[in-house]
């Protein structure tokens, strides 16, 4: 196995223990643990504003109190 694959088969199953309480599958490469993952977190809600006449620094949005 590459070591570029090793690394991401790791870190797949890192992410694995840290989002779920069983363990990760055997047999299963880092790319399809993470499709699994991705294909469970269900739908992730984000807002996006696109116009040519808005900058980033335009936009305000409310303080995140977790970030205070």
């Amino acid at each position: 196995m590459e070591p570029r694959d090793e690394a991401i088969d790791l870190e797949a199953r890192a992410l694995w223990r840290r989002l779920r309480e069983d363990p990760p599958p055997e047999g299963l490469t880092g790319a399809d643990l993470l499709q699994i993952l991705i294909a469970q977190a269900g739908e992730l809600k984000y807002d996006r504003y696109s116009s040519p006449h808005l900058r980033a620094s335009q936009i305000t949005r409310p303080r995140n109190p977790a970030s205070s």
